[in-house]
């Protein structure tokens, strides 16, 4: 039969499948039916550091030992006699170095199931089988019985499995020095004695309480200091730190070498392996020193048990010392030496209660010893199984307990006490024990919850005192303290809500405190009903806030006040100078500079008008109150608010008819109507519906939204809604105050609320505000009904005088103002007027000199702002000196002075800047005349 040849069967290897073979990071190759390579793949070449060239064609007998060709021969022909996959573990001797490797092999067919070739795959394992002969030792050092054997058995172990001569476990010994002691040192196959060495310049310098560190050789020149280097003929070392597992550095573990150690994987691999096990035994001494330490210094009585008799085979001196015993005396007696005698307390009970530490778990009790001396003590006891070096014992801690059962002895006594302040206490006492039951239920809570005593006890206490929504947050609470101990509300004062038996909830205050027993914890809480007190806070809240508004209020209005003041002051000269050159120029026939001025006059009367505003809010400014009846008023004002609307802004009115009167100013209240339909507008962005309504309402009890002031009454009801995207409840408290816009900027004057605010007040009236985000905003203007009786008489408004037919008039004038412009402006007005007129800016100077000579003057003008002396205080010493003196009063502004009062002091007039010239001229006029009659 005719060999395939090795094209024939790498033939069969189509293209993908050779980029798979050529791209593995296994050694996968292919041989004919002789042995002979007809493949190899980049893998191999790389690991036998041969050329294809130099394989293929060749047999493992060319390329290997007979003993290795032998081996893999005959798992080839296995493979072929049996026709399918076989998995082998072979072994390499390459390089002077053993390797390993999992190959499997699997057969090759022909087209007519022949089997003309094998392929291997094979898969380096010389690290995994390292690794696991390392842990082989170590299991076997682990099996050691005692401490001293375990580090024996694992140096031992750890030189084998790395062929190092030296191995050694070392811990500090004594750190203020940087010694280290060995635990256990082997060297040439033998152990050795323990030794200690400084650590400054040894290797280990670099491992302990570090990270794992080798030196592959010239170790001695390295470290020429080192000594023991030179002892032992060490010329490679190795070295891996051990830590508790809290961090804390304790030793290390270490090989070394007269030759070179492994590679640095493996040999870092199995001290790591190896260090796991020597930590542990470390941390185990280390446990047994603090218990030891711990034993023999604890303030309570510890007793170790044998496990399976209960004999005791050790005590500490607190257990000695509180028996009275010496330590062999308590070794020899048994527990009936030290029973009580009382009930439970027998070496019968005792060791029923051993019998359940051992198989059971746990203990806790109480138990009445006898001392030495004879006297009887109570301890409570517990019992916990314990294993100590290696042994299981019972470990039994004793504390004295004796004053306890004493005080509980004086608590029971006084038990009908506590029954007696319990029943006659004020406060609700409610007992509840771990259960969540109902253990307590004092008369103050019946008369508070509505239950009767009886009608409680054993019951859950969740579900008749505590509402639903917060149960569930009461049992969680109530399961933390069973296992933790802690709760939030113990040792504290808190506000809780409660439920009475109506299902009615209220305020209370709870303070709970726990008491424990053999039964467990108990739990008392001792609660308030502080629906009273809550309500009175409420209220002190309330009038807090509504001083905190009406303080914030009044301290913008003088703010507002001052500054309207200052600019009346300039706008009285701007609008006067304004009027006059007017005058002058239709006089000379510029039309251009006349309505240039016009144009001046036109802005500086928005000016005047904003400045109106600023008055309103700070009540400066008062209106001109009358009866109206506002229906007819809003109609009309509707229909010239219709036609200044866009005409997508659709508007639904309900104005109920036979309103009753209010007293107002109707130009006020159409400002008003005004600011809200115009804020309406810019809130729905021009385009939405706008509903305005009056009705007449009774308003129980309700909150102005300006003032933050209750009231109640009967009202008329003006409201403005509109469906806007509502003002955030962020914002609600602060639109009424002056200047605060949330339009862009140039858009408002912030003015619109404030204005609405100054003048509803001033009407005794409020305003209510109802808004929610993306549902609209509704205000409600509320005017106080005014009673047929109380009806005032309409004032007759005075009549204007046309410029042109204004005669001359002749009179003798001085004026007073501290403001010069203000003062130039009057003397040229009037002086324009034909009046011989004198100006002073101070107000002392002008007293004095007025004072002088009373007769010779026929009217004085004061400015009532000065400083050092107002325009009243002169008009009093003026009129103390001529009670006929003609004297009027004008003001920038007049916070608290209206114009009955000056009237009333004997004044002629109350003028405000800036000032309405044509009614100073009738002023002047007829005050002239009188005076010349």
């Amino acid at each position: 039969m005719t060999q395939p040849t090795p094209a024939l069967v790498t033939s069969a290897l189509d293209h993908p499948l050779r980029q798979i073979v050529d791209n593995s990071s296994a050694v996968i190759y292919i041989k004919d039916l002789q042995g002979r390579y007809c493949l190899v793949n980049p893998a191999f070449e790389r690991f036998f550091k041969l050329h294809a060239e130099e394989v293929l064609g060749r047999s493992d007998h060319e390329l290997f030992g007979s003993a290795v060709a032998d081996r893999l021969r005959a798992n080839d022909l296995s493979v072929i006699s049996l026709r399918h996959p076989v998995e082998f573990e072979e072994q390499l001797q390459l390089q002077d170095r053993s390797w390993t490797y999992l190959s499997s092999k699997l057969p090759l067919f022909d087209e007519n199931g022949q089997v003309i070739a094998v392929c291997g795959i094979s898969t380096d394992i010389s690290e995994r089988k390292r690794v696991e002969e390392a842990l082989r030792h170590v299991a076997l050092g682990v099996a050691a019985a005692s401490s001293e054997e375990v580090f024996e058995a694992l140096v031992r172990y750890l030189a084998r499995s790395l062929h190092a001569d030296f191995a050694f476990v070392s811990r500090m010994s004594d750190p203020s020095s940087r010694q280290l002691s060995t635990l256990a040192l082997y060297y040439a196959g033998k152990l050795r004695a323990n030794v200690s060495y400084p650590i400054v310049g040894t290797p280990c310098q670099e491992v302990f309480g570090k990270a794992f560190h080798l030196v592959e050789s010239g170790l001695g020149q390295r470290y020429a200091a080192d000594e023991s280097l030179r002892l032992f003929n060490l010329d490679s070392y190795a070295g891996y730190p051990l830590f508790a597992s809290d961090g804390r550095p304790l030793g290390l573990i270490a090989v070394g070498h007269s030759g070179p150690l492994p590679e640095r994987g493996l040999v870092e691999s199995i001290l790591r392996i190896f260090s796991v096990r020597a930590a542990a035994e470390l941390q185990r001494l280390d446990a047994e020193a603090s218990y030891r330490a711990i034993f023999e210094a604890s303030e309570d009585a510890i007793f170790v048990h044998d496990l399976d008799s209960g004999a005791l085979v050790d005590v500490n001196p607190r257990a000695c010392q509180a028996y009275g015993y010496s330590y062999a005396q308590m070794l020899q007696n048994n527990i009936d030496a030290f029973s009580g005698g009382q009930l439970s307390c027998t070496g019968e009970d005792a060791a029923s209660w051993l019998e359940r530490a051992r198989n059971e778990g746990p203990q806790r009790f109480e138990w009445c010893r006898r001392n030495q001396d004879g006297s009887l003590h109570w301890d409570e006891v517990f019992l916990k199984r314990a294993t100590i070096g290696g042994i299981d014992r019972i470990l039994a801690f004793t504390r004295e307990i004796t004053q306890r059962k004493e005080a509980e002895r004086a608590l029971r006594a006084s038990e009908q006490q506590y029954r007696t302040i319990v029943g006659s206490a004020l406060d609700c006492i409610i007992g509840m024990d771990a259960e969540g039951r109902i253990t307590t239920f004092n008369p103050a809570a019946e008369q508070c919850f509505g239950y009767r005593r009886d009608e409680v006890l054993g019951q859950p206490l969740a579900e008749l005192i505590i509402p639903e929504r917060t149960r569930g947050a009461h049992q969680q609470g109530l399961q933390r303290y069973l296992q933790t101990g802690a709760g939030p509300y113990l040792g504290r004062r808190v506000e809780v809500c409660a439920l009475r038996a109506d299902g009615r909830e209220f305020p209370a205050e709870l303070a709970i405190s726990v008491v424990k027993d053999r039964q467990g914890p108990h739990f008392i809480g001792f609660l308030r009903d502080i629906t009273e007190r809550k309500q009175a806070e409420q209220h002190r809240e309330q009038l807090e806030r509504q001083l905190r508004q009406a303080q914030r209020m009044e301290a913008i209005g003088h703010l507002t006040g001052g500054i309207a003041h200052d600019f009346n002051n300039l706008l009285t000269s701007m609008l006067g100078y304004t009027v006059m050159a007017e005058e002058l120029a239709e006089s000379q026939g510029d039309e251009r500079l006349c309505r240039y001025l016009a144009r001046v006059q036109h802005s500086a009367e928005k000016a005047r008008d904003l400045i109106q505003q600023m008055l309103t809010f700070s009540r400066g400014s008062r209106g001109k109150p009358q009866p109206v009846r506002l229906g007819q008023l809003i109609g009309d004002f509707l229909q010239l608010l219709q036609s200044t609307l866009p005409a997508s802004v659709e508007i639904e009115t309900d104005l109920a008819e036979e309103l009753p009167l209010v007293l107002v100013d109707p130009v006020q209240l159409e400002q008003v109507l005004m600011n809200l339909c115009i804020n309406a507008r810019d809130a729905m962005g021009g385009v939405g519906r706008l509903h305005v309504a009056m009705q007449r309402c009774q308003i129980g009890e309700s909150v102005c939204a300006s003032c933050q002031q209750c009231f109640a009454g009967d009202y008329l009801q003006l409201s403005v809604a509109d469906s806007g995207p509502g003002i955030a409840k962020e914002l609600q408290g602060r639109i009424f105050e002056p200047f605060f816009s949330t339009k862009a900027q140039g858009q408002g004057s912030g003015m619109g609320l404030s204005m609405a605010h100054g003048i509803v007040h001033e009407y005794a009236g409020h305003i209510r505000l109802r808004s929610r985000a993306g549902e609209g905003t509704r205000f409600e203007v509320l005017i106080p009904l005014l009673g047929e009786e109380q009806q005032p008489a309409a004032r007759a408004q005075p009549t204007g005088v046309n410029e042109a037919d204004r005669p001359k008039l002749r009179g003798r004038v001085a004026i007073v103002d501290d403001e010069p412009q203000v003062a130039e402006f009057m003397a040229e007005r009037l002086a324009a007027w034909g009046l011989d007129v004198q100006v002073w800016c101070d107000a002392e100077q002008a007293s004095d000199e007025l004072l002088s000579a009373p007769y010779a003057w026929d009217l004085v003008i004061l400015d009532q702002c000065m400083p050092r002396l107002t325009g009243l205080q002169l008009a009093r010493r003026l009129l103390a000196a001529r009670a006929d003196w003609p004297i009027a009063l004008y003001t920038g502004f007049s916070d608290g002075l209206s114009e009955a009062e000056v009237l009333d002091l004997g004044l002629r007039a109350l003028l405000h800047k800036p000032l309405d010239q044509a009614r100073l001229y009738e002023l002047l006029r007829l005050t002239l005349s009188d005076q010349a009659d």
